[in-house]
């Protein structure tokens, strides 16, 4: 017997925040040359799009067009404390 596992991988993608809905669950963000735009229905990702303004740059984890999970990357802090 053969089983089929056919699940699509979710992808991330990490780029700049073009446009941001939290309230509609609507993100697009702006990879290398190309604009993707994805969509939400889930609360605890709508919640997490709050977090992201335009201009941000931002982690997003999606699957099939959905956001699964979204963050603002930081900048990294180039400014150490030399002893």
């Amino acid at each position: 017997m053969e089983k089929k596992t056919e699940r699509a991988q979710a992808t991330v993608l990490t780029g700049r925040v073009t446009s941001v809905d939290a309230k509609a669950g609507t993100l697009a963000v702006k990879v290398k040359e190309r604009e993707i735009n994805l969509t939400t229905d889930s609360k605890s990702t709508k919640a997490a799009l709050e977090k992201l303004k335009v201009g941000d740059t931002a982690k997003v984890f999606e699957k099939d067009g959905k956001v699964i999970a979204a963050s603002p990357v930081k900048a990294e802090s180039k400014t150490k404390a030399a002893k």
